[in-house]
């Protein structure tokens, strides 16, 4: 019978009980990849097929209030003179805020399979008011406007540089600003904190749930011939080639491009950094990698590897799932520690800046 028959994980069968309904929302993303990679297409055929996935992917999404937050235009990244603004949008919470002053604040990376931006969806309002905190998010270009590596990361920056900047205005701490996404919106986390690093820069925290970590198919990798619904190794690998344009197959692409290729010394003096993996997931090799090379870096890491679980089915629970309801208690429980990941990020600096100085005097 061989493996290859426990390589398509898309029946609920799979799944954690408590994630049957998650699991049947999910849809298969095959379909997507075998379009994305049909040689017959042109760039611009590419880029319109990507478009109409964006734009009925935010139709599949729970729709979200967005009449109480503020709309603003960052200037573009300084590395890309000729960037358009970036469109970034914070909600206060509706309560009391948790923090009088010096208040954290969350940037929220939309995801959107390396090729898209799901704009507005991310659940910016129900995370202020859940967490008491000011949360951000942002739209950044993809291929759907023709570009490539680096803009999606540029305008990661330029919207974080935006809070810091503008932290007074928005009642937060520039130095408590937290990255969080899911899935492209992880891995952009992830290379944004790489690509601060570079600027001598290290945010308070980064929260990231099932990222697309690496771009190679190496050996050790062998979840990454998981295909489950919505998203499978071979969705990762068109998404990655589509991702770095001319430097797809290149020896030299940065972590900023694709955190996997960090080395340990890549990793040193990088925000504590929390990753939840799921087990029926292409990329739950590359997280546990990954989170190897920040624990022997130094870094405040911790990872998650949840049962029963595929890219995406955890988070749609538990952003979906009534929080009431009694048969949602693996939902709350993946609620329940992100809640207390982030509450420790809010309330205590994780941060270790002396490792840098000890990993070199290390190598002298």
């Amino acid at each position: 019978m061989g493996l290859k028959n426990f390589r398509i994980r898309d029946d609920a069968k799979w799944g954690h009980p408590e994630l049957e309904v998650a699991y049947a929302l999910m849809g298969n993303s095959v379909g997507y990849a075998e379009v994305l990679l049909n040689d017959d297409l042109s760039f611009e055929e590419r880029q319109e097929f990507a478009a109409h996935a964006e734009d009925g992917f935010a139709e599949y999404l729970p729709p979200y209030d967005l009449t109480r937050t503020t709309e603003y235009e960052a200037p573009g990244c300084i590395d890309e003179p000729d960037a358009p603004p970036v469109k970034v949008v914070v909600a206060q919470p509706k309560g009391e805020r948790r923090y009088k002053k010096n208040s954290p604040c969350i940037l929220i990376i939309p995801g959107g399979g390396l090729t898209t931006c799901f704009r507005f969806t991310a659940a910016i309002e129900d995370w202020a008011d859940k967490f008491g905190v000011p949360v951000a998010t942002l739209t950044y270009r993809t291929l759907v406007q023709g570009v490539t590596y680096p803009a999606p990361v540029n305008d990661c920056e330029a919207a974080y540089n935006f809070l810091v900047e503008h932290a007074k205005e928005l009642g937060i701490s520039p130095n408590k600003i937290i990255l969080h996404g899911n899935s492209s919106g992880g891995h952009l986390s992830l290379a944004l904190s790489h690509r601060l690093k570079k600027r001598g820069i290290t945010p308070r925290g980064c929260l990231v749930w099932v990222p697309i970590i690496d771009d190679r198919p190496l050996p050790q990798y062998r979840s990454q011939s998981i295909n489950s619904a919505f998203w499978g190794g071979s969705d990762s690998a068109t998404s990655a080639r589509l991702y770095l344009g001319k430097l797809n197959n290149s020896v030299d692409v940065p972590p900023e491009a694709f955190p996997g290729r960090a080395t340990v010394e890549d990793c040193v003096g990088l925000p504590p950094t929390f990753i939840h993996a799921m087990m029926n997931d292409a990329g739950l090799d590359q997280a546990f990698d990954y989170a190897s090379k920040l624990t022997a870096a130094g870094v405040y890491a911790e990872i998650h590897a949840w049962g029963g679980s595929q890219h995406c089915s955890l988070s749609t629970a538990a952003n979906v799932m009534d929080k009431d309801d009694p048969d949602a208690e693996y939902a709350q429980l993946f609620n329940a520690v992100n809640a207390k990941e982030l509450k420790d990020m809010f309330e205590y600096d994780l941060r270790r800046p002396w490792t840098v100085e000890e990993f070199n005097k290390a190598d002298e």
